[in-house]
């Protein structure tokens, strides 16, 4: 019978608590604009591979050094420059007889090669190229804008009026009004984008800020062609920060 009391003063005692928040005194609100530019891309990186397997590592090597030369030489056809082709990866590996762990079964000799292409137009004749000369892994292909510093601005701008329209449709809701301009602003970038070195097991490196759209309508590579360049989104973020008061 003791216990009610006690129970019945924590409810009372806590009341008060929800009448302290004063309507009067100004408040912050806090809002995130994004937007996103849709543009055609002009710039398209490949990550190909060779991959040569023999039970003598030296002879396995060797193969995939002829490989490789072939595919790069197939590259260097369509006029690429030199330092717009790199090797990107290289890895040994060694397989054993499913029978016995202890015998060598045979060895693997992957490498990896990363073309730039500043054709757009050049892609699909790049890709049959590359394949008709050895290549026998494809791990990226990769759609990218020469301008992204141009389109993420654009972007950036039209995030910022988003977070703006945002904000005061927020107050107006709540019966406040907006005082003055943001006393705080941050800007960052999210999404997809190109990244270096996508080879299974490796680590990417984060690129620009896009993301491919395939299909998503404009100009592709040609009507007979078997590749949709699409368009990809440069995308930005802006968070604002605003007073808001009374009407």
């Amino acid at each position: 019978m003791k216990l009610l009391p006690v129970v019945l003063a924590s409810f009372v005692s806590a009341q008060p608590a929800f009448a302290q928040i004063s309507l009067d005194s100004s408040s912050t609100l806090n809002v995130t604009g994004d937007a996103a530019v849709q543009v055609m891309p002009d710039r398209v990186r490949l990550f190909v591979g060779v991959e040569s397997r023999n039970k003598d590592l030296l002879v396995a090597k060797a193969e995939n050094d002829a490989g490789v030369k072939k595919v790069i030489e197939s590259v260097r056809a369509l006029n690429i420059t030199p330092g717009d082709i790199q090797t990107d990866f290289v890895q040994v590996d060694m397989s054993y007889d499913s029978n016995n762990r202890t015998i060598i079964d045979y060895y693997k000799v992957t490498k990896d090669v990363q073309i730039l292409l500043r054709n757009v137009q050049q892609f699909e004749d790049l890709l049959s190229r590359v394949l008709l000369a050895g290549a026998n892994h494809i791990y990226d292909v990769e759609f990218t804008t020469s301008e992204l510093r141009k389109h993420r601005d654009t972007a950036r701008a039209m995030a910022v009026k988003a977070a703006q329209e945002k904000a005061g449709d927020l107050a107006a809701a709540a019966g406040l009004k907006i005082v003055g301009a943001p006393v705080a602003l941050s800007a960052y970038s999210y999404g997809g984008g190109a990244s270096y070195g996508r080879h299974p097991g490796g680590s990417g490196q984060m690129a620009q800020n896009v993301v491919q759209s395939v299909g998503s309508g404009g100009d592709g590579i040609g009507a007979e062609g078997t590749v949709a360049l699409g368009k990809i989104s440069v995308t930005a973020s802006v968070s604002m920060a605003f007073q808001m008061r009374q009407p």
